[in-house]
């Protein structure tokens, strides 16, 4: 995969390994991250994947390898790139996978650029038709609750004023493309198989609602319910779970996009 963009003033691209590729590799997985984060911070379910999966992180703007660089509130942009540096890859058969915010994303990947993607993994997203938690018009003090709620903040970040005014730079920006995408999403249905995961105390994903993501796609969808509150999903606990249900869903043979549903969702608890 490219490392630096020359359409992007030679900056980092796009997309980065988030472990050593193996040589031939058999699939691959594209990770988006969740709202103020990088793609790393959703390491720890991956790194037990089988070596054969190609493991690439999104780098948005605004942080990690691109810290220096202003958030990007365009979803066009993102996601257009990302798939035109997935264009210039070698053809591996390529999943998707975001939490919340990134969960988004990745879905319209998918909806954009269907000959790209063949199966889909939504983390801590409600259903098209769900009011959204988050929104860009959010005030500081919102935010920050917000941030302190979920759980996935270290305090020492949020005292701190040059990282809680980044933090707050970016969930803003953040919460902007989640807005554009969940309007991207309810325009219209997946062909991609899907996997929905969800906390069983998550305070802003109701799981039992997770279900309806079936309907938004004409492939399979399965749906893992999981103990935990909104950041279930790097739990120590359900990883183990969590990496198989990956596995199973980007090693699977290509669902037939746009033929008849694979049935209805399978939920799966520890």
């Amino acid at each position: 995969m490219p490392r630096r963009d020359p359409q992007n003033g030679g900056r980092p691209g796009w997309l980065y390994p988030l472990r050593k590729a193996a040589a031939r590799p058999r699939a691959r997985l594209v990770v988006f991250p969740y709202a103020a984060a990088g793609a790393t911070a959703l390491r720890p379910v991956l790194t037990g994947l089988p070596d054969e999966v190609e493991l690439l992180g999104v780098a948005l703007p605004g942080r990690e390898r691109r810290f220096s660089e202003p958030p990007a509130s365009g979803l066009d942009e993102i996601v257009d790139a990302v798939a035109a540096e997935l264009t210039v890859g070698e053809p591996v058969p390529t999943s998707v996978f975001g939490h919340c915010m990134g969960a988004g994303m990745a879905l319209v990947l998918a909806l954009t650029h269907p000959h790209l993607v063949r199966g889909a993994v939504v983390s801590g997203r409600n259903p098209p038709g769900v009011p959204r938690s988050t929104s860009p018009h959010m005030d500081d003090a919102d935010i920050i609750d917000f941030l302190e709620s979920a759980g996935n903040t270290a305090p020492e970040l949020l005292a701190d004023a040059f990282w809680r005014n980044k933090l707050l730079e970016l969930f803003r920006s953040d919460a902007e493309l989640g807005e554009q995408a969940s309007q991207v999403i309810e325009a219209e249905p997946l062909g991609q198989d899907l996997l929905a995961l969800g906390g069983t105390d998550d305070p802003y994903v109701s799981p039992g609602g997770l279900d309806t993501w079936a309907a938004r796609t004409s492939g399979r969808c399965d749906v893992l319910v999981l103990p935990g509150d909104h950041f279930f999903v790097i739990d120590p606990p359900n990883i183990p779970v969590i990496t198989r249900a990956l596995g199973d869903l980007v090693l699977r043979a290509p669902a037939s996009t746009g033929g008849e549903s694979g049935g209805s969702p399978q939920v799966g608890r520890p």
